[in-house]
């Protein structure tokens, strides 16, 4: 056993079984198991998509609160949002209101999908004076260019007889006419996490590359792209602003393009990048003996930008060996060695299959956990 006296545990979600709370919580107990006199500093991360309210709750960057909106398909639900202890801040996921995973997979269309609900939960927490807006915007089931979220803030959209569009993709096929809301939140300042940088339109954008995740068939693409290029260019006419070249005016189906033309002061952000530095976790680096983090799966797409890369080059930076512990790796696990990765353990296993793994994902993630210190 290596001499490890203070320990940051840093995973993010195991998706489909545990959030990154839950994994931290699971990880820590394992770690009791071997090191009961350690400093542990739990730190669950998440990079602007599903967990990212639950992390900075952990943090103490905000207590968790609930308002009811509408999901994708305009169905009510209590959805979670976060205020600061000044209440001058206040924290909404894009995910927990209109996200992918709140749907049936046969409910997934992103033609008719709306980010209404969006629209809705902004209006509340702006009604509670805030001085600054985080919106966290991955995991999204939409696809409409935030049309639906500017709706419920005031916007008009409208057909050729001057009668209001349908929500959804397909009901901008209809548009002729927008009128941007008159109401102005000029001094609110507004922040957009997400990790996608890519455009609104064309072969790198929303609809190309994300709209096939979130049920659209190769057949739908092609309308679901003239869609949004309406959409766009009518909004481009309104702000005389090229907002949809912007690179991130793509992320969460479009939404950043939406609350960029709403909020022309809002600042595009790396949701990761954001959650790590406000809930501290460089600054929990200092002195740590070990780094324990992980995700469900680990495989070559984790070294291209994912979150848990990131963890790996800040830790590497510091010079913080890491221990990580994953629901599958797949692929070799030589390529996590130069980021100084001393060891790593997997749920699945020859004698636990990849069901069981997301069945018993928290005892399991704790057991794996105690294993993983005693061979340091």
């Amino acid at each position: 056993m290596r001499a490890i006296r203070k320990i940051v545990v840093a995973p993010t979600a195991f998706k489909g079984s545990l959030t990154p709370v839950e994994a931290a919580l699971a990880m820590e107990r394992g770690v009791r198991r071997i090191l009961p006199d350690a400093q542990i500093i739990a730190l669950p991360l998440a990079d602007g998509g599903d967990g990212m309210l639950q992390c900075l709750a952990h943090a103490g960057l905000c207590t968790l609160h609930h308002h009811t909106v509408t999901d994708s398909l305009r169905r009510p639900h209590e959805a979670p949002y976060g205020i600061s202890a000044d209440g001058k801040t206040g924290f909404m996921e894009m995910a927990q209101i209109c996200g992918l995973a709140q749907l049936y997979p046969k409910e997934r269309d992103p033609r008719f999908t709306t980010t209404f609900g969006v629209g809705e939960m902004i209006a509340h927490l702006l009604a509670q004076g805030i001085g600054k807006l985080v919106i966290g915007l991955g995991g999204s089931s939409t696809n409409d260019g935030g049309s639906g979220a500017l709706t419920a803030l005031g916007w008009r959209l409208l057909d050729k007889q001057g009668e209001p569009i349908p929500l959804g993709n397909a009901g901008l096929l209809l548009l002729h006419r927008v009128i941007p809301s008159p109401l102005c939140s000029e001094h609110l300042e507004v922040v957009l996490a997400a990790d996608v940088r890519n455009p609104l339109l064309g072969k790198n954008g929303a609809t190309t590359v994300f709209a096939p995740q979130k049920g659209a068939t190769p057949s739908m693409l092609p309308e679901l792209e003239r869609a949004m290029r309406r959409w766009a260019v009518a909004v481009h006419r309104v702000t005389s602003r090229k907002t949809s070249r912007i690179p991130g005016a793509g992320a969460a189906g479009g939404l950043a393009f939406g609350l960029l033309a709403h909020f022309p002061q809002a600042r595009l952000v790396s949701g990761a990048e954001f959650v790590m530095q406000a809930v501290g976790f460089y600054d929990a680096l200092r002195d740590a003996d070990l780094v324990l983090t992980g995700e469900g799966q680990v495989d070559a797409t984790t070294l291209h930008g994912k979150l848990l890369l990131r963890v790996l080059q800040a830790a590497k930076r510091q010079g913080v060996p890491v221990a990580v512990i994953c629901g599958d790796m797949r692929g070799d696990p030589a390529m996590l060695q130069p980021y100084g990765v001393l060891g790593w353990q997997t749920l699945v296993s020859e004698t636990i299959s990849r069901k069981e793994a997301f069945r018993e994902a928290a005892a399991l993630l704790e057991k794996k956990t105690a294993k993983l210190l005693r061979s340091l």
